[in-house]
């Protein structure tokens, strides 16, 4: 049977380019965890620990439910907005990890039970939903998270030069690396934003 993989599913906003390009972005379905401050607190960790635990325990435990289908956990995304850029703890952030298509809200209760039961952890903060975001600004960053800044100004570069505007302060960082296992020059990350054009 094949396996689903969101990122083969969708290349456009996985495989992004490292020049700024456009990209339609889809409905897809999250878990996630809200949160605000700074990301190297603890409780940006334990939102991480949290949504991989659940993506895995839907992974392995569920494969006997009749809507299961086999699947690769997606990366760890979230959605930052930090208005005030030096003050990382005024940033306010929604760690996510998007869930294959047959995932429903029923099935997600019963992960919160199982991971609630057997992991002793809490699942109140975790939400699913979808979100979808429409027209993007994308591009892969490649080095350490301080150097984004370099990327972003491409962005905004391209957004001027194609008469397009931000239609928030926020922007989505999707992370193909292990920060663990990986050197930080070598880091991949897709930065994304929504756009629209300038009236």
């Amino acid at each position: 049977m094949e396996v689903y993989d969101v990122k083969k599913e969708l290349k456009q906003l996985y495989h992004t380019p490292k020049e700024p390009t456009l990209v339609d972005v889809p409905s897809l379905a999250y878990l996630i965890i809200d949160g605000e401050g700074d990301p190297s607190d603890p409780a940006y960790t334990e939102a991480v620990e949290l949504l991989y635990s659940m993506s895995y325990t839907l992974k392995m435990g569920f494969r006997k439910h009749s809507l299961y289908k086999p699947f690769t956990v997606s990366p760890l995304e979230c959605v930052w907005d930090a208005v005030e850029v030096e003050n990382r703890d005024s940033w306010v952030w929604s760690a996510m990890i998007a869930q294959p298509f047959w995932v429903t809200e029923e099935l997600v209760e019963q992960i919160r039970e199982q991971v609630a039961f057997r992991k002793g952890l809490s699942t109140f903060p975790v939400r699913f939903c979808p979100i979808e975001e429409g027209l993007c600004v994308t591009m892969l960053h490649i080095g350490s998270y301080q150097d984004e800044y370099a990327s972003f100004a491409r962005m905004e570069k391209f957004c001027a030069g194609h008469q397009l505007k931000r239609s928030s302060t926020s922007h989505r960082e999707i992370y193909l690396s292990n920060p663990k296992k990986t050197e930080a020059d070598q880091l991949k990350t897709v930065l994304r934003y929504t756009v629209q054009p300038i009236s």
